[in-house]
């Protein structure tokens, strides 16, 4: 007969977030590669932990000058891609709360999922979800803010980079404020179903 160890429980911890991680991370390995990201010309890039943790810490300002602040829902629709990371960790930075859409619902799925999350903000991928959200916009008085990822060509700077801009004179311990207020019992996502039987479920 096999034994099995069983580690001990361990108490669950009483402050932090999921996104102590890329600090803590950042501190203890900075050149250690934390990511791979597609470059323009199709190739792709190391990220280090340090270089993450210094994007997530600007995109995070960003979004405060925008006015995304403690418990805020931000809506993310888009393919899985590096940006889509880094919204995540900046969003749980601040201790507010990605709620992720699929890049091919319907316009009325859309409109439901962010009218019932009470999102005040959106990111989207490209054109087309911009004008997927634009159509119902006028029913969703909670909504303040749209960035697109990919703007297309002479439309100006991708949500990225203008957010990183925005949040350049925005102390860094505004942001770090909001992060030692997360806790474990802190809401991080809220992901709705699909909806094939019915309204999608948050």
């Amino acid at each position: 007969m096999r034994e099995f160890t069983v580690p001990p429980v361990e108490a669950a911890p009483l402050s932090g977030g999921l996104a102590d991680a890329v600090f803590t991370r950042a501190a203890e390995t900075p050149d250690a590669i934390a990511f791979g990201r597609r470059t323009a010309d199709g190739g792709w890039e190391d990220v280090s932990c340090a270089r993450f943790r210094d994007e997530v810490l600007a995109l995070a300002k960003g979004l405060v000058a925008h006015g995304v602040r403690f418990g805020d829902r931000v809506a993310i629709m888009s393919r899985t891609r590096y940006e889509w990371t880094l919204f995540d960790f900046a969003l749980w930075t601040l201790g507010a709360q990605p709620v992720p859409v699929y890049p091919t619902s319907s316009a009325d799925q859309v409109h439901w999922m962010l009218y019932d999350a009470e999102v005040t903000a959106c990111v989207v991928e490209h054109e087309d979800h911009a004008m997927t959200i634009g159509s119902v916009v006028d029913r969703l008085p909670r909504l303040q803010r749209l960035w697109q990822l990919d703007p297309g060509e002479d439309a100006g700077p991708g949500a990225v980079a203008e957010l990183t801009a925005a949040g350049e004179g925005i102390d860094e311990d505004v942001v770090q404020r909001h992060r030692r207020a997360v806790t474990p019992d802190s809401v991080a996502t809220v992901i709705y179903t699909s909806g094939t039987t019915g309204r999608p479920k948050g």
